[in-house]
């Protein structure tokens, strides 16, 4: 869907009001980010830039998502990151949690927040594997999706390795079939009858994620979610809407 139409392209503006249906904001969580940018106190900054004056009705959860096993494509022992990993998710969201207790008062539906790490997503979604190797094999072939991987890795001066590929490969695909309503995700107070998802983040998408939605290789839609191809940049406060990015001229950083 494109959310406006007649404006030019690589130009964004923030979002007035969400929905007044059901939905889920999804804070993707960067493990290099969660004690500095991803703080927990600058999480709920982020949150009280939304609350309450982009809500509509209270009807809106909010689900953190941490991407620790996607971290796992590196060269370093799977034991040594589990033990970080682990602690540093643990201690984080015990950390954002202190924090929506203690002010109760403003954030009152406590159970509108919910915790999931990576692995999560994969038995949320329907053999996520086999379009896994699907999107791979599309990108073998395409060499536009294989120019925007490499241009990805140049602006973050990462190495071309098959490891930083699936990473980002993988990245893009679950904010993708997020989007698209193909992951269940648990929210007790949404209960999973979210009429649209946004998916959040401090800083532009990446060129990859911007790529398979404008592909859209599954072929999915969801009407219903005004944010399908959509990505919240929540560093510039700007709604990213990928069908309206000039990937030739649009810059990551």
């Amino acid at each position: 869907m494109n959310m406006a139409q007649g404006l030019e392209t690589n130009t964004f503006f923030d979002i007035n009001k969400f929905p007044p249906e059901k939905g889920l904001l999804i804070f993707g969580l960067s493990m290099n980010k969660l004690f500095h940018r991803q703080s927990p106190e600058n999480c709920l900054e982020d949150i009280r830039y939304f609350s309450p004056s982009k809500i509509s009705k209270p009807l809106i959860g909010l689900n953190f998502v941490y991407g620790d096993f996607l971290y796992l494509y590196s060269d370093q022992p799977a034991s040594e990151l589990k033990h970080t990993f682990m602690n540093a998710v643990i201690d984080h969201r015990n950390g954002i949690q202190k924090l929506l207790e203690k002010n109760f008062i403003e954030f009152q539906i406590q159970h509108a927040f919910n915790y999931m790490v990576w692995n999560q997503l994969y038995v949320g979604t329907k053999d996520f594997n086999h379009l896994f190797e699907k999107l791979k094999k599309i990108y073998k072939q395409d060499k536009n999706f294989q120019k925007y991987v490499e241009e990805d890795c140049k602006v973050f001066e990462r190495e071309i390795t098959e490891n930083q590929t699936n990473f980002f490969l993988e990245e893009a695909l679950m904010v993708y079939l997020l989007n698209k309503n193909q992951i269940k995700l648990p929210n007790d107070y949404i209960e999973n009858n979210q009429k649209w998802i946004l998916f959040c983040y401090p800083g532009r998408p990446i060129k990859t994620i911007v790529y398979i939605h404008q592909l859209n290789p599954f072929h999915l839609e969801w009407k219903d979610n005004p944010y399908q191809n959509c990505f919240y940049d929540l560093d510039e406060k700007k709604l990213i809407d990928c069908s309206r990015v000039d990937l030739e001229t649009y810059q990551v950083r």
